[in-house]
């Protein structure tokens, strides 16, 4: 019996070493939240098992929870449904020190469904609020899965909302869509949402679309947080880590910029595997990469579209085309990568 129990105490002791926290504050605009339980979800599909849940967060809007380490989307309800919770890092990537995550709450709306006129294809419209009020000049996103945790385009793109907040989609095929919305300062329509910006994720997602229906919903938005930027990054850090650092012309660190690892040696013309945050002062970088293997490896300050006159930009110059091999649990680390302005002749 006490060797059955020490073989028992043996095999959990791997999944104790494995165990991560993740901590954490809700807030409801500038207020901390109580009474919100927070769950750990191991896709962006929040229909799905959660991984794990909190308890309810406190006064201060304090919650935690623990999950085996790895990459997690964090969303949070109220008791009664009313307030909707998402971290504006999912999905959040979790090793083995702790993690801290806030969530910010925006309220639940319920979806109405009108006649449309064409019986063989659905509708989505609504309206975007900011604070309560119409939001201009923001992009609706649909996508048919979370593979790639609802970052890029996606499947269909909105255009830029009016002054009234309205968006549509017409002719869409009966499906379940997953709705997230943005509004960048700098104007694009693609790349991170960074400190500033404004994005919301649907409470209700998936939504259905029916033929000859037309769905009518709306989407509240948040603004981005300083904290909640330093993991904007597409790819899970499932895979090796590389790091190193941006400079001049003349060696010295440059801030500000975004360094890129492609798949394709082609780069530029599909979305990155993965993207660092931008480099610190001193042009520090990391990358986490989804996986082991080859990626082809540049910098620049903005994302979307080809480098523009001025802009400043760089490839990795260690290999003819760019491209660098890591192998499982082996990072590299000191990639230096040089950035000078575009020049057009």
């Amino acid at each position: 019996m006490q060797r059955l129990l020490l073989i028992i105490v043996l095999l959990s002791v791997p999944a104790l070493l494995s165990a991560a926290m993740i901590e954490g504050r809700v807030v409801n605009g500038d207020e901390p939240l109580p009474g919100v339980v927070v769950a750990a979800y191991a896709s962006l599909d929040f229909t799905a098992k959660a991984v794990a849940r909190s308890a309810t967060s406190d006064s201060d809007g304090y919650y935690s929870l623990q999950v085996p380490q790895g990459a997690y989307a964090l969303f949070g309800w109220n008791a009664n449904h009313s307030l909707f919770a998402f971290c504006g890092r999912n999905p959040v990537n979790v090793a083995e020190a702790p993690v801290w995550a806030g969530l910010q709450t925006v309220a639940v709306e319920k979806p109405t469904a009108g006649a449309y006129d064409d019986e063989y294809n659905a509708a989505i419209e609504g309206q975007v609020l900011h604070d309560g009020s119409p939001l201009s000049g923001a992009s609706v996103y649909l996508y048919l899965d979370t593979d790639e945790d609802l970052k890029g385009q996606g499947y269909r793109l909105s255009l830029p909302t009016a002054e009234d907040g309205y968006f549509r989609f017409d002719g869409l095929p009966e499906s379940n869509y997953f709705l997230v919305v943005r509004q960048r300062q700098n104007g694009q329509r693609v790349g991170p949402v960074l400190a500033g910006d404004l994005f919301g994720i649907y409470s209700g997602n998936p939504l259905t679309a029916k033929s000859g229906q037309v769905q009518q919903v709306v989407l509240h938005s948040v603004e981005k947080l300083k904290e909640t930027t330093e993991s904007e990054t597409f790819g899970r850090a499932t895979g090796p880590v590389l790091s190193g650092t941006v400079v001049d012309a003349s060696g010295h660190g440059v801030a500000g910029v975004h360094v890129f690892a492609y798949v394709d040696r082609v780069i530029g013309h599909q979305r990155p595997a993965a993207i660092s945050t931008p480099t610190a002062a001193d042009g520090r970088f990391v990358v986490n990469l989804p996986e082991p293997g080859t990626y082809y490896v540049g910098a620049r300050e903005a994302y979307g579209d080809s480098p523009a006159p001025g802009e400043l930009f760089g490839m990795y110059e260690a290999s003819a085309d760019h491209g660098l091999t890591l192998e499982q649990g082996k990072n590299l680390d000191r990639v230096r990568i040089v950035v000078e302005p575009v020049a057009i002749f």
